[in-house]
């Protein structure tokens, strides 16, 4: 079966849109895992998380759905970020709420693990954006394979090492491997590409789909929404 996992589309529904026309012509088996960070920064949180919900019930918290709950954030994140999350705490409706409040922290099936940030301590948010704290991370971790997304950095991480085929990875179950999905809204890797994985749990390996999507619409949005123009620039970037 394939295992889409999706991860950070912070209220981006044009980058989500083309992500879903390709997830849709996959063939075969499939199904959608969501690593959290539906809502935040974008113009479309609960629009977004609505899709999600419909697709899937897998799907992990994560630290913009935390902030929705918890107020405490103010203090903790940026002033963009802080802006975001004020203005989309007045978009989203109870019903969406309610089921922030039940979102896990990790999904574990079959050896695998799906997580928000990190394998270890997924609370504390960690970022996983190369070798050196993914080795950190990997060195606590108790599956054979973990995927991630929050830094918005797509990337491939094993303890002893990994084997590309073309655009796949095989993956090892005596290993421990790390992926990154990056992110769907928001890609910060200097490429406006949007980002997301499939796992063939078959044949255990991965691949990071990279796909253009039309980022200008999304930052007319998000000027129209008065959400930090800053927001809508980095777009262009990947940044």
């Amino acid at each position: 079966m394939k295992v889409i996992i999706i991860s950070d589309i912070h209220g981006n529904l044009e980058a989500f849109n083309k992500a879903l026309e390709y997830i849709d012509k996959l063939e075969g088996e499939k199904c959608v895992v969501c690593l959290g960070d539906i809502v935040g920064y974008g113009p479309d949180p609960a629009e977004c998380f609505n899709i999600v919900s419909s697709i899937t019930d897998k799907i992990c918290l994560g630290n913009h759905e935390d902030a929705i709950l918890d107020t405490d954030y103010d203090y903790q994140i940026n002033m963009y970020a802080r802006e975001a999350i004020k203005w989309t705490r007045n978009i989203l409706n109870e019903e969406i709420r309610n089921v922030i409040k039940k979102l896990p922290l990790k999904i574990t099936e079959d050896n695998v693990l799906y997580v928000h940030a990190s394998p270890d301590d997924p609370i504390l948010w960690k970022y996983i954006t190369n070798d050196r704290n993914a080795h950190y991370s990997l060195i606590e971790m108790e599956h054979s394979l973990c995927f991630v997304g929050h830094s918005h950095i797509p990337g491939v991480y094993s303890y002893q090492k990994t084997e590309r085929d073309g655009k796949k990875t095989a993956i090892s179950k005596k290993d421990r491997t790390i992926v990154n999905v990056g992110s769907i809204g928001q890609p910060r890797d200097g490429s406006p590409m949007l980002s997301f994985a499939v796992f063939d749990d078959s044949n255990w390996n991965v691949e990071i789909i990279r796909l253009e999507y039309d980022y200008h619409k999304t930052m007319a949005k998000i000027e129209e929404a008065n959400l930090p123009l800053f927001l809508a620039e980095r777009l262009t970037k990947g940044r």
